[in-house]
């Protein structure tokens, strides 16, 4: 979530004669303290700012607070431990970088403090049958505090394209490392996730075309599955005598692709009917593949690859990372 400054620059001064003309707000969580009285963030920083507080979240109203000069209470690494700071040059600006850097700190604390369907599911537990009192003694027991949801949207906004760095970051690397001497990208590529139609493929040389699927597989990949099967679809429709590649994370896409009896029809259910009609024109009906049938056949020249074996990182397990 994201918030702008006020238009006009607040001084200290002018910001607790404004703040100082209302009555404060009970204290939930974090504080503000405002000539020598204490005010929830949103309320102090909506009165400076003239913002609606829906616009902005008690992590940034606490990063503007101190950029202006007030005492503040901050959210530390251990759940539910404050300490005072004060912005240590208050004329200095301050970025959405700070409060950002204290969203991630806040989120992780709690992702890596609880394992999260077990504490969801003890959550779930504990709300049944309570009433109003029981209800807040879980949110308090189980840490849903409004610190963790401010902390979640603001990450969620700003890495909301989080695959696509992931997806551009392995393409970028894997070039060096898979042309031949003398080959040349001859179209720009698709460093982000999705293609257009000037760009039908991630990678395109002037011998060989290439798409990437940085995903990890979990077991229920439904979509993922789908996703790589249109993929190879589309290496297998081009005219040309290119090499043709899919680079994947692990053996498990490969094993779908080389195994699955499912049809090629079920596989292309969600995409185009573009592609679905440029299958049938070249290979016939859908219907009459499996997947496992179309890989080793239409497919066969088409080289599929574990681009852990480029990228070591993209193979290493979740508690290596």
């Amino acid at each position: 979530m994201e918030t702008r400054k006020p238009e006009s620059s607040t001084d200290l001064e002018a910001a607790i004669k404004v703040v100082s003309q209302a009555e404060p707000e009970p204290i939930r969580e974090h504080w503000a303290e405002i000539g020598g009285v204490r005010y929830p963030p949103k309320q102090a920083y909506q009165l400076i700012s003239n913002l609606p507080r829906s616009s902005f979240t008690s992590h940034t109203a606490l990063a503007r607070l101190r950029g202006i000069g007030f005492t503040t209470s901050v959210y530390q690494t251990r759940i539910g431990e404050k300490q005072t700071e004060t912005d240590a040059n208050p004329g200095a600006p301050r970025g959405d970088y700070t409060h950002l850097s204290a969203s991630f700190s806040t989120l992780l604390e709690f992702l890596t403090t609880n394992e999260l369907t077990e504490h969801l599911s003890a959550a779930e537990s504990a709300f049944a049958g309570s009433g109003t009192t029981g209800c807040a003694d879980t949110v308090e027991r189980f840490h849903f505090s409004e610190d963790l949801l401010d902390a979640a949207l603001a990450v969620r906004q700003h890495v909301g394209r989080l695959n696509d760095v992931i997806h551009a970051t392995v393409i970028a690397r894997c070039l060096p490392l898979i042309l031949e001497p003398g080959e040349t990208v001859t179209v720009r590529p698709s460093l982000g996730a999705g293609n257009d139609p000037s760009r039908p493929f991630d990678v395109e040389t002037d011998r060989r075309i290439a798409e990437f699927k940085v995903s990890q597989w979990k077991g229920a990949d439904t979509m993922r599955k789908r996703g790589v099967f249109a993929d190879l679809v589309h290496l297998a429709l081009d005219p040309t005598e290119r090499r043709a590649q899919m680079f994947v994370v692990g053996s498990l896409p490969k094993k779908f692709l080389v195994a699955s009896q499912a049809t090629a029809e079920w596989a292309l259910g969600r995409s185009s009917p573009h592609t679905r009609r440029r299958f049938e024109e070249k290979f016939g009906p859908a219907a009459q593949f499996t997947i496992a049938e179309f890989t080793s056949g239409p497919a066969a020249h088409i080289e599929i690859i574990d681009i852990a074996t480029l990228v070591p990182s993209l193979g290493l397990a979740d508690e290596l990372l």
